[in-house]
């Protein structure tokens, strides 16, 4: 949502087919807000204030701040912050000023999946032999997907050795990613509540953003359970007016839900290798990173 104006249809997309419960307004430059409620020091007095992106993303920055620099010990001012590869100059400008709300100075905005590259690239033991590696990274909300190349470079006036990293594509899906995962197991356990009998003529579970809410936190317990067994029990004391949920999902009932997600897996993958001029057998090693990855079907 960083630099999205806040009439874009994707607002509306979120709020009915992804179930985003904050209040979007419109902030002073015409773009996507976020409205809090705070309560008045001293008074009590319950206010509104309408936060800005880059201050959201700023209060995100500040916490990973503290956690570095009480890990180090030391004060930290400069940072190399990733960004998604398909990232607009206005998106990217937006994170530098986030960045500098939390007391840092952007030294580099770099893609993430540049930052896993440049990690691999440091801890590769085999400098000499020169490879390919793809880098598959699904997140909460998006898959990227490049194409490294790893050589060796000798500098003719030192006769020093160096290695020469190479990203030769790059292709994303900005929607496809393990929150995808999340409104399918929501929308499962939902349809399952609503045809109890105690449910039948009352409205749909999802209308009601506490108990979505409490649906959501549910099916990251759900997700990660089915990563390593077939079947999760789920049950769901007092659901909603008093009524519980009391059911099994099996991985592979899920899995079948999720299909039309499956299908789409490997779309960025084929975007890159066309990208590149590559076909797989010509790439020497594949990397997995991010969160989505986890469930074994991906």
């Amino acid at each position: 949502m960083l630099g999205r104006p806040f009439e874009d249809d994707f607002i509306s997309f979120l709020k009915k087919e992804r179930y985003f419960l904050n209040e979007f307004v419109s902030d002073d430059r015409g773009l996507v807000g976020f409205k809090v409620s705070r309560k008045e020091e001293g008074t009590n007095e319950k206010l509104e204030d309408i936060l800005y992106n880059e201050e959201l993303i700023a209060m995100l920055l500040k916490t990973g701040k503290q956690f570095a620099e009480k890990q180090a010990g030391v004060s930290i001012k400069d940072a190399v912050i990733t960004i998604p590869s398909w990232f607009t100059h206005q998106q990217r400008r937006m994170m530098v000023d986030a960045s500098e709300l939390a007391g840092l100075s952007a030294l580099q905005l770099i893609h993430e999946n540049t930052a896993v590259a440049t990690m691999y690239g440091i801890d590769r033991l085999d400098t000499d032999a020169a490879h390919t590696v793809l880098f598959y990274n699904m997140g909460g909300v998006d898959t990227e997907v490049s194409i490294v190349r790893y050589s060796t470079i000798t500098d003719p006036a030192t006769n020093k050795t160096y290695e020469h990293i190479d990203i030769i594509a790059e292709a994303f899906e900005k929607n496809l990613g393990g929150y995808d995962l999340d409104i399918i197991l929501v929308n499962m356990l939902a349809e399952q509540f609503n045809t109890l009998k105690e449910r039948q003529g009352q409205p749909d579970i999802r209308s009601y953003p506490r108990t979505l809410k409490r649906l959501f936190k549910e099916v990251v317990k759900i997700k990660d359970i089915l990563s390593s067994n077939k079947f999760m029990q789920v049950k769901l004391s007092e659901l909603q007016d008093y009524v519980s949920l009391f059911t099994t999902i099996q991985r592979k009932e899920f899995e079948n839900a999720a299909q039309s997600f499956f299908d789409r897996v490997l779309d960025p993958i084929d975007k890159a290798l066309v990208q590149a001029g590559l076909s797989i057998e010509q790439v020497d090693q594949v990397e997995i990173v991010g969160g989505g990855v986890r469930v074994p079907k991906v």
